[in-house]
């Protein structure tokens, strides 16, 4: 019983030997250095040591005569005390380790961009998707173009979607998703309704023409392909390049599909004039994917 209520003690910072003095003026009440000693097995001269540091936690309080008297404060106020203290500090770490964050990040961002090598990644878990999916949508700044059907789209992974889009929203990115498939269109707007954000520059359209699908654009500098390969959840792995011909490859292809006759728009909550904008070299393309 003592020994498990001293291992307890050591967990709020005591080291053995405090947590024996401390308990042992406790449970004794008021009382003397020797009587502690004879308790604990503890030297006077090495309680004598321990005292003061007992006394600078909080802990106990003791008398001015000689030999002086010493007593525990209630244990429940004093350990609420040391877990008030320990909240407190973690919570001034953490708001240093925020500053720090905010402070390396606006330094770097300052950085001027250096121009990327094209790179090839084949990302064949959840996990890497997901890291992949975090800095992607960390660096977003005029779009995003999802081309898929509806069996991914109803996929649970596919909630992660909705909140990255939602973020895109509120950072005034612009958003368009283009479903391939043939059925029925109560079945596609009840997907689009699921994963549409509740504001902001968004587009859906859906087609039952046969193009290419499971692809996705980011601002025109980096493109998503879907394998036949899936991930421990049944996702598609994910072919991740930011190699410009391919990305243009993409885009071009988008561009058609989303121009296409049969194309219908099924959501837009889009501030863009219709969805054709003239782009800098005098083309048109939707403007749900002018980057």
């Amino acid at each position: 019983m003592q020994e498990d209520i001293v291992m307890k003690l050591t967990n709020f910072g005591f080291t053995v030997n405090q947590a024996k003095v401390y308990l042992s003026i406790i449970q004794s009440g008021p009382t003397r250095v020797g009587k502690i000693s004879r308790n604990t097995q503890l030297h006077r001269q090495d309680i004598y040591k321990l005292l003061p540091k007992l006394e600078k936690m909080g802990l106990i309080t003791k008398t001015i005569d000689k030999p002086f008297m010493i007593e525990a404060i209630s244990v429940e106020k004093a350990l609420d005390n040391l877990i008030s203290k320990e909240r407190r500090k973690a919570n001034d770490k953490i708001t240093c380790l925020e500053k720090s964050l905010k402070e390396m990040i606006s330094a770097l961002q300052e950085q001027p961009e250096r121009k990327e090598e094209a790179r090839f990644t084949l990302l064949t878990t959840d996990d890497a998707i997901m890291n992949r999916i975090n800095l992607s949508f960390r660096r977003v700044k005029r779009a995003v173009n999802l081309v898929t059907n509806l069996e991914i789209l109803n996929m649970p992974i596919m909630h992660y979607y909705q909140e990255f889009l939602q973020t895109l929203a509120n950072t005034k990115v612009k958003a368009s998703l283009l479903i391939v498939t043939n059925e029925k269109k109560e079945l596609v707007n009840q997907a689009v309704e699921k994963m549409a954000p509740s504001k902001g520059d968004f587009t859906a359209k859906h087609i039952d023409k046969n193009v290419f699908k499971h692809y996705q654009i980011i601002d025109r500098r980096e493109v998503w392909i879907a394998t036949q390969q899936r991930t421990e959840s049944g996702f598609p792995c994910i072919l991740w390049t930011n190699d410009q011909n391919i990305v243009e490859v993409y885009v071009e292809h988008l561009k058609k599909a989303w121009n296409h006759t049969r194309a219908n728009v099924v959501y837009s909550n889009s501030l863009a004039k219709p969805f054709i904008t003239q782009i800098n070299d005098g083309t048109l393309m939707p403007s749900a994917i002018v980057s």
